[in-house]
């Protein structure tokens, strides 16, 4: 017990101090027994193996002790080539430990590795290596000279694996395996392998179809689990319950058995294999439904006529049956491409960011479209709109719209947006990060000289339209990966060149939002998260087209808002692999290189920034 342990542990302790190797190893043999006696064949090794260095130092070992030999020499074993190859293999790795402890005369530490090898081994599917390993563990005991110890430790789990190696191959002796390692396990007064090999003796006589017995065996060997609390062993006795019950032709019994089973294996994480089995019974029992069979004669016909009657093979002859149809008259979201996934798309009030909104609501799906304005607070008077105008427009459309009111420069909101999302539904399948602030007035931006800026215009574009995206992204990452993972950041190839008619701090929000969505694409491409970036061409936003009122400007060749929106979608109906391969080549997308053909007919030119994109993708 624990008392033993300290003790001996004490003994080692004063061993090394008064340096007296004999003690030493002496403390630590029987330490290693101790561990065999507990099952803790990793720390007995430990112990054998500093006991076997400490008899190399003193000259000892089983050469230098050979006069001291007890047992009696193993009688020579003739073998096959085949039988041969196949005993070095399943001995090959456990040589170097059987070694150690044949080196230090502890034999129990040989057949405790042995058993559990073949433990192992039958777990693996391989009952034939198994059963070899079991043979060897026999033939320790036959070198000990048959000691009455080692024939009490070897006898219960040899005869236990044997009947599984037997029940493996459906072999006749099984039974008579089984129930001697339940007499050996009685004997020795061990309650949890008496129930194990009463689950044994029950399968042994499923197999032979004598289902009494197999259903008392089971029902024993489930008391005895309930008894010592070991719910992986009650779900493999009420396996076998169920398997005795199926035989007695008790379907319903033998499936709450089985479904019973499957609830204990799958609270236990590390019995995969028993979940499976379970799953498969539950399988096997559940009752099918056969379709009624429908013996009607054709149009009304009940004897072959080499003409026709009226009246008699007519189609009025038909017995009339009610009939009831339903046809869809309006309504068709979930024949959309986008059916049902949940997009949200941040800065939707205008412009691009309602162009993308609308086209994913077009194709089907949930979209959640963000910013700061409501009705009656616009942040824009002269441009106006809404994300509630926004979103009450998409059930027309085939989508649904859910309109949130979201400050994306306040880190607070950010995070109640994600939390929003968790708890609606649990994932996210495409996010758009759309939402740009342009620092008001807007002729101050656009036409101040760049040593006239204030330094606010970096920090306002940063915080929003920069920054702010790669803090939402990663709080939805949990949630990405749960659905389709998809993100889109509409960014510009101002990052890449200069635009005259932007000031400076326009390129320095673009450069930071692309290289940061770059660096987190390479860190989250192996978790299912594609993270792409687009560039639209000149787009007629309604902030274009004051401009061009104001400037007197002709407006040509220019994208609709929705045009990047459609790329969108075909971007988001992508396969996944497809969109591995995006975000690893082609991180960066021109709208034009992905869709071609504009709402109207009109054919965009592509290619324009291949440069940077790696051309049309």
């Amino acid at each position: 017990g624990v008392a033993g342990l300290g003790e001996l542990q004490s003994k080692l302790t004063s061993a090394e101090a008064s340096k007296a190797p004999q003690e030493r190893a002496s403390a630590l043999i029987a330490l290693a027994r101790l561990c065999l006696q507990v099952n803790e064949t990793s720390d007995a090794e430990g112990y054998a193996l500093s006991a076997l260095l400490l008899f190399k130092e003193l000259g000892l070992g089983a050469l230098q002790n050979a006069k001291n030999f007890q047992g009696k020499l193993g009688t020579v074993m003739t073998l096959s080539p085949e039988e041969s190859a196949k005993r070095d293999t399943a001995l090959r790795p456990l040589r170097e430990k059987l070694l150690t402890f044949r080196e230090i005369g502890l034999p129990e530490g040989e057949i405790a590795m042995l058993l559990q090898a073949a433990e192992t081994q039958l777990n693996l599917g391989k009952p034939e290596a198994a059963s070899i390993l079991v043979q060897e563990a026999e033939r320790v005991v036959a070198r000990e000279g048959g000691a009455q110890e080692l024939q009490e430790k070897v006898l219960g789990p040899s005869k236990l694996i044997l009947a599984k190696v037997d029940l493996a191959r459906k072999a006749p002796r099984a039974l008579e395996h089984a129930l001697a390692a339940a007499q050996a396990f009685e004997a020795a007064k061990a309650p949890e392998k008496v129930a194990m090999a009463q689950v044994a003796v029950a399968e042994a006589y499923s197999l032979q179809q004598v289902w009494a017995k197999a259903l008392e065996a089971a029902n024993k060997a489930s008391e005895k689990f309930k008894s010592t609390g070991d719910k992986t062993g009650e779900a493999l006795a009420l396996l076998a319950t169920a398997k005795a019950q199926q035989g007695q032709g008790d379907r319903e019994k033998a499936l709450q058995s089985a479904r019973a089973a499957l609830l204990l294996a799958h609270r236990d994480s590390s019995s995969s294999a028993l979940t499976d089995k379970a799953r498969q019974l539950c399988a096997d029992l559940r009752p099918r439904q056969v379709a009624a069979k429908v013996e009607s004669q054709p149009l009304g016909v009940t004897r072959p006529l080499d003409h026709c009657v009226p009246g008699v093979s007519g189609p009025g002859s038909l017995p009339s049956k009610p009939f009831l149809g339903a046809q869809r008259m309006v309504g068709t979201q979930e024949t959309k491409r986008l059916s049902g996934l949940v997009c949200v798309v941040t800065g939707a009030s205008r412009g691009i960011g309602k162009g993308i909104a609308q086209s994913l609501a077009e194709a089907g799906g949930i979209v959640y479209v963000t910013g700061r304005s409501s009705p009656g607070k616009e942040t824009d008077i002269i441009l106006m709109g809404t994300v509630d105008e926004t979103a009450a427009t998409f059930g027309k459309m085939g989508g649904t719209g859910v309109a949130v009111h979201v400050d994306h420069a306040q880190d607070e909101q950010n995070m109640a947006m994600v939390k929003m999302i968790a708890d609606t539904h649990g994932r996210l399948d495409i996010c758009v990060n759309s939402a740009f602030y342009i620092p008001k007035p807007d002729m101050i931006f656009f036409s101040t000289p760049i040593w006239n800026q204030p330094m606010r215009f970096l920090n306002e574009q940063t915080s929003v339209g920069g920054l702010n995206h790669i803090g939402l992204t990663v709080g939805m990452l949990p949630y990405l990966r749960r659905g389709r993972g998809v993100v889109i950041n509409v960014s510009s190839w101002g990052s890449q060149m200069n635009i005259p008619v932007f000031p400076m701090s326009y390129y320095c929000n673009k450069a930071t939002f692309d290289r940061s969505m770059a660096a987190l694409s390479e860190k989250v491409r192996n978790y299912g998260i594609y993270v792409l970036t687009i560039w639209p061409g000149s787009v007629k936003s309604e902030r274009s087209i004051m401009g061009a009122k104001r400037s007197a400007a002709r407006l040509i060749d220019l994208e609709t808002v929705r045009f990047t929106g459609n790329a969108i979608v075909q971007l988001g109906s992508l396969s996944p692999d497809t969109l591995r391969v995006y975000s690893s080549k082609h991180r960066v997308l021109s709208s034009a290189d992905v869709l071609g053909w504009e709402v109207d007919g009109y054919c965009h030119q592509g290619d324009l920034h291949t440069f940077s994109t790696g051309g049309r993708s």
